[in-house]
């Protein structure tokens, strides 16, 4: 398994600089550097957010049979 959170860093740091980019050169608007950070952790949760959620449903997107299980407990008269 990839490491989520060096992902979800670097897609962060490719958010902030297009972000920073755009603010400079395109609107010509200074926004504060809070609201900056603030996007990009909203960006960081959700590549977090949207990996675990992949990652829960992928064996119903793969078709593998997750209904097709062994129970793992004890169901015959006890021995004893």
């Amino acid at each position: 398994m990839e490491n989520i959170f060096i992902i979800a860093s670097l897609i962060s740091f490719f958010y902030i600089i297009v972000k920073f980019i755009e603010m400079r050169f395109i609107e010509k608007d200074n926004k504060p550097l809070k609201v900056l950070i603030k996007d990009t952790l909203v960006v960081y949760l959700c590549v977090l957010l949207g990996n675990f959620i992949v990652e829960q449903i992928n064996p119903a997107l793969l078709g593998e049979d997750v209904t097709n299980t062994v129970t793992q407990v004890f169901t015959d008269n006890p021995g004893f």
